[in-house]
């Protein structure tokens, strides 16, 4: 330890200090400066005079001084501490872990060189080293919400979420009104699983940092999480109004906005957001996306020329290049302009263009690589798409257990509708359902609602498939008013039209489908299985709870094995009437298949049905993934494609094989 100043430097530590309390910090490092010329002062001056010279910026001269003064005093925590942050802050953050070596923190009742060790472990990437320095210092000072938060964040860089979680709840229970510890718990219980949680730590930031736009992000990528589009939007929007100017926030919007087929709503966001930014590179790959999907194809290259002169970063312009190239059926050359696109850029998007140029060139083993690749990275989605599949498939098979004899014949007698029972379009995805929706909308005395929730309204009124046997005709008409009032909401209703509720996995809905509307008309769709199993697996759909089946081939053949399962089963029992429609008669003679379809909707004949293009040019939006071939001349190339992945496919035929057979298709 050293010996105590003499008082006559004390006198002279107290004229500096009166100095730098002036904020007069020249004045106070000259006196330092002339002190230590003269030989007075000693090392507690040379350590202040340190401290001066960092505080005035410059930490050369701070540096040497402070190194100075430990090298007379090392057992001075507070000269060490000193020096290692000087080092930290000149960038030699190595030199300045040495002065916080383990010895030296052991002797500080302050924690100051221990809260020092810790963050320089951290800053080098040492997070385990960097967990145990502010484990100890938390230990022995619980209060110290910053710590706390620090020591969060180096155990989730660890990958220990629960770790990190305890820590983050103690730092925001300690300081609930510093914004980025809250912020820090809310990602980290996102993150973790704990999604509850974590949506009620965000709402309620939300009140209490009403102008932080993080939080708004953050609760919509919560509710994203939770399939609520709508509220999802509603926070985004809500975060724009705070940061206008920031078109990251735009593109989400647009994104949000495309998804509930506000397409109108979509194109006013990209606007925005080039407008904000005009090189905004993902604002431009996704107008061109908006383009296609609407079918303005003519608008693909005036888009590329256009951001090709604003200088949009070249990897977008190769990916819009591309896309516009698939459009032309340029395929070589489409490959050649996605192969300049980084790898890091839409790799979704890009690996399924990669798969639709080299399956349109032949190339089978190259296209169903891409297509695995897409649906890879699809499977990183935070929602957990793989495990809400398997969810959605034990569902499945719990309602189809339900499904017995003895079930249906404890039903109540059938109430009569007051309104004409809507007709339900079922199928599997990728079946042709929407060519066929698309020449039924061509009859004048059609309504179709094309993939609308009026059903799923009814299931959530509901509220379990088991209660079907027991209701009464007082709630029959109760969960019939939700049906129309929900289709009334997405179409016009004419009762002198028949209303088509085309959705293909209501393929699992005929029990409740009969319960409300006993004498509804079912169409089914048919496709050779092969065929429909691999467009599905090809295909990018949106990652609802039944599509993100679609990410593996064995998940497409289980699914489609579970549905058709339940369809037979369900018309076996329950006295339904239906009526089927083969895709691949559609393509090769659309009049002969369509007649008694007509037949039996009772609907007189019109051959302008057949003009689907038309039908499809006028309905507007597609919201199908089927938005670009409905606009196409008839084509059969699609049909029987399978054969061309037949030693892809080899794994699931034996799942398909009783399907193909039932449905007079064969291998």
């Amino acid at each position: 330890m050293s010996a105590a100043p003499d008082p006559e430097t004390v006198a002279l530590i107290r004229s500096i200090m009166m100095a730098v309390g002036k904020g007069d910090l020249p004045a106070a490092r000259a006196t330092a400066e002339q002190a230590l010329a003269s030989g007075r002062g000693g090392a507690i001056v040379e350590g202040l005079l340190g401290t001066i010279c960092c505080q005035s910026g410059d930490l050369e001269a701070g540096i040497q001084h402070l190194g100075a003064a430990l090298d007379a005093m090392p057992e001075d925590v507070g000269m060490r501490a000193n020096l290692a942050t000087a080092l930290q802050q000149a960038g030699r953050g190595e030199a300045a872990l040495d002065r916080c070596d383990l010895p030296s923190c052991e002797r500080d009742p302050s924690f100051r060189l221990w809260r020092m060790r810790a963050y320089l472990l951290q800053t080098a990437e040492d997070f385990d080293g960097a967990a145990r320095a502010y484990g100890r210092v938390v230990a022995a000072m619980p209060d110290d919400f910053e710590s706390w938060n620090n020591l969060g964040n180096a155990r989730a860089a660890l990958g220990d979420g629960p770790g990190s979680a305890e820590a983050l709840r103690c730092a925001a229970e300690l300081r609930p009104d510093v914004a980025p510890v809250r912020l820090n718990l809310a990602t980290t219980l996102r993150e973790i699983g704990e999604w509850d949680e974590a949506l009620a730590v965000v709402t309620a930031a939300t009140r209490d940092f009403r102008n932080d736009a993080k939080f708004l992000r953050e609760l919509a990528y919560l509710h994203k999480l939770f399939g609520r589009d709508a509220e999802s939007l509603d926070a985004l929007e809500r975060a724009a109004a705070l940061e206008p100017r920031d078109a990251d926030l735009q593109v989400a919007i647009a994104s949000e906005r495309m998804s509930g087929w506000d397409m109108a709503g979509a194109e006013d966001a990209i606007d925005n957001a080039i407008a904000i930014d005009p090189v905004h590179g993902e604002a431009h790959i996704f107008r061109a996306f908006q383009h296609e999907h609407n079918n303005r194809i003519e608008l693909l290259r005036p888009l590329l020329s256009d951001a090709t002169a604003r200088g949009v970063d070249p990897g977008a312009l190769h990916l819009i290049e591309a896309l516009a190239l698939r459009r032309e059926q340029r395929f070589a050359e489409g490959l050649a302009a996605l192969s300049r696109v980084p790898e890091e850029m839409e790799p979704i998007r890009r690996a399924q263009l990669a798969g639709q140029f080299h399956d349109r060139l032949g190339d089978a083993d190259a296209a169903f690589a891409a297509f695995a690749e897409m649906n890879r990275q699809q499977t990183l989605d935070p929602s957990q798409p793989v495990y809400r599949a398997d969810l959605y498939r034990a569902k499945l098979e719990q309602d189809r257990a339900l499904v017995t004899p003895g079930w249906f014949a404890g039903w109540t007698p059938p109430s009569p509708s007051p309104h004409p029972s809507p007709a339900f379009l079922v199928g599997f995805p990728r079946s042709g359902t929407t060519l066929l929706d698309t020449l039924l909308m061509g009859h004048p005395g059609v309504t179709v609602l094309e993939e609308k929730p009026p059903l799923r309204r009814v299931e959530e009124a509901l509220g379990d498939v088991a209660r079907l046997p027991g209701l009464d005709a007082e709630e029959i008409g109760r969960l019939r008013a939700v049906y129309f009032e929900e289709a009334a909401r997405h179409a016009e209703l004419d009762p002198a039209k028949l209303l088509i509720d085309k959705f293909p996995l209501h393929l699992n809905k005929v029990p409740i489908i009969h319960r409300l509307f006993p004498d509804a008309r079912f169409i089914l769709a048919l496709r050779h299985p092969c065929d429909v199993v691999l467009s599905c697996f090809i295909t990018n759909f949106r990652l609802n709870d039944a599509m993100s089946s679609f990410l593996s081939l064995e998940n497409v053949a289980r699914i489609y094995d579970l549905s058709f399962g339940f369809w037979e089963q369900a018309r076996a029992i329950v006295p339904i009437r239906s009526h089927s429609v083969m895709y691949e008669r559609m393509v090769s003679d659309i009049a002969a298949e369509l007649r008694p379809l007509f037949d039996y909707l009772g609907l007189d004949w019109r051959d302008e049905v057949l003009d689907h293009r038309r039908t499809a040019k006028a309905r507007g939006v597609i919201s199908t993934a089927s938005y670009a071939q409905v606009t196409e001349p008839l084509y059969d190339r699609a049909a029987g494609r399978w054969t061309r992945y037949r030693h892809q496919l080899e794994p699931v035929l034996p799942v398909l094989q009783p399907w193909i057979e039932r449905y007079g298709y064969a291998l």
